[in-house]
């Protein structure tokens, strides 16, 4: 089958029969073979003809098959080129780059070594012809696997957004002059997505060309990232039996005052996440630092003593909503998106605050909750009392409940009036005059039930929540759900 020039120029550099006999089946083929038996002639010979391939003894005379390889990979005009090492069992190769080179061990089978070659050609024009499309183009990643597209993209500086599809996630990697500038993976972004879109060897694969306009948010050229990227693969691959399962569920076994001091910013991050999630899979996917890192801490944690398996709970074995779906599709219809269902909506959920002891009191009952998620700047700057969104609670695929924090003081009573649209409720702590007069605010310009709640400071006859209380949580969500549903008087029992 005819290939473009470029792709059928392939240097051999070997004296061996059986690669001699190689070359003469790669003729047959129609690729072009240079020959030469070492490595400062096979350097002349790449920087003349500027091949697609070489196929190199990894013990050459007079250069180094690696500082060959090292000097056409930093000369422009070369660093494309592709090469293929034939070695001895257990060699190593300075410099070798998995996410574009071969290995091969001699003695080998001609055959099945002449099939793999014409594979690896074969997926390798398949990528050029990718790379040089000006029009939006799509494929396949078991044909053309992540890697060779970001490398193809990057030789020819393209710029453009990749859209990934695995299964049932989508993703996307954002590419200016060639280089990766962000990607995208559900609420993951920057390095952390891009790792994880890097194991994906099934899927479909879209580009479209043209400046995507996203933030810089990775900044490590992208040859680098990669084999970071593949380097942390092989890692986890490695230890992951020594490592927890992402369906481990751990808890804090010492109080926080007793942790150890001048812990990392890692370590520091991942307990403040333990105090809001237990499964290890969450943790992995709301912490900022990559998946294997995470998990080398958790284990450092646990072997130390200060994380256990979690007890089994009562939620464990609750898979039920928080809110049902007649009252989700109530709740949406109310909102005037009855005619939108499918499609993500949310609804505003307000906590009347006095202190940074009240908010927290809220955030305990949440903890254990899985489908909260914390806003990612509470848990930078924990201990202070925010104005606006503490985080979410993700009751179904397309409906959340934001959290809205706000302040009573006097001061912010301007701001209010903005939260009481597509508010579904308001949580009031606290029993002071500001707290009143919140109270009373939300009751006249809005249509939302005003539940009291205790907070750091217990009252009587006041509805208490527990840390991780599922059923109160959903007993709570169902009264504020109800007034949606059929518009009556809302009441609450409350402990004391």
């Amino acid at each position: 089958m005819p290939m473009p020039s470029h792709s059928r120029k392939i240097i051999l550099v070997s004296s061996r029969d059986d690669l001699l006999t190689l070359a003469g089946q790669l003729r047959a083929q129609g690729f072009d073979i240079l020959n030469c038996e070492d490595g400062a002639r096979a350097l002349e010979m790449a920087l003349t003809t500027g091949p697609a391939l070489m196929i190199l003894e990894t013990d050459l005379a007079l250069l180094p098959a690696s500082r060959l390889a090292q000097i056409l990979r930093a000369n422009p005009r070369t660093e494309g080129i592709a090469f293929v090492f034939i070695g001895r069992e257990g060699e190593e190769v300075d410099g070798f780059q998995r996410h574009r080179d071969q290995f091969f061990v001699r003695p080998f089978n001609q055959e099945q070594l002449l099939g793999a070659l014409l594979a690896y050609c074969r997926r390798l024009e398949q990528t050029r012809q990718v790379g040089c499309e000006e029009q939006e183009v799509e494929g396949h990643l078991n044909q053309i696997s992540l890697v060779d597209l970001l490398q193809i993209f990057s030789l020819n500086r393209k710029d453009g957004l990749l859209t990934l599809r695995h299964g049932d996630r989508q993703g996307s990697i954002a590419l200016l002059g060639g280089l990766v500038c962000n990607a995208r993976l559900g609420r993951l972004q920057g390095e952390k997505a891009f790792f994880r879109m890097l194991a994906w060897t099934e899927g479909t694969f879209h580009f479209r060309p043209g400046v995507s306009g996203e933030e810089a948010r990775i900044t490590t050229p992208t040859d680098h990232l990669i084999m970071e990227g593949l380097r942390q693969q092989d890692e986890l691959a490695a230890q992951a039996h020594a490592l927890p399962h992402p369906e481990d569920k751990l808890v804090l076994k010492v109080p926080n005052g007793h942790l150890p001091r001048g812990l990392r910013p890692a370590t520091q991050e991942i307990l403040l996440l333990l105090q809001y999630y237990h499964r290890v899979g969450d943790i992995l996917d709301h912490c900022s630092r990559p998946d294997l890192e995470v998990l080398q801490i958790l284990q450092v944690l646990l072997d130390k003593g200060l994380l256990g398996a979690a007890p089994r709970t009562a939620e464990d074995d609750d898979d039920r909503q928080l809110l049902s779906s007649e009252e989700i599709i109530a709740i949406k219809d109310s909102l005037g998106e009855g005619d939108i269902l499918l499609e993500e909506a949310s609804a505003k959920l307000v906590v009347l605050a006095n202190s940074p002891a009240d908010l927290n009191y809220v955030l305990d009952a949440l903890q254990g909750i899985r489908e909260f998620e914390p806003e990612g700047e509470l848990l930078r700057h924990p201990g202070q009392l925010p104005l606006g969104d503490v985080g979410r609670l993700k009751i179904s695929e397309n409906f959340s409940v934001r959290l809205f924090c706000l302040p009573t003081d006097a001061e912010k009573t301007p701001l209010w009036r903005p939260f009481c649209r597509r508010l579904l409720g308001v949580l009031s702590l606290g029993g002071s005059s500001g707290t009143a007069r919140a109270e009373e605010f939300f009751r006249h310009h809005s249509d939302a039930p005003v539940v009291p709640l205790a907070g750091a400071v217990p009252r009587p006859g006041v509805l208490r929540l527990e840390p991780g209380d599922r059923q109160g949580l959903r007993q709570l969500l169902h009264a504020f759900a109800e007034p949606f549903r059929s518009p009556v008087e809302l009441t609450l029992s409350s402990t004391g």
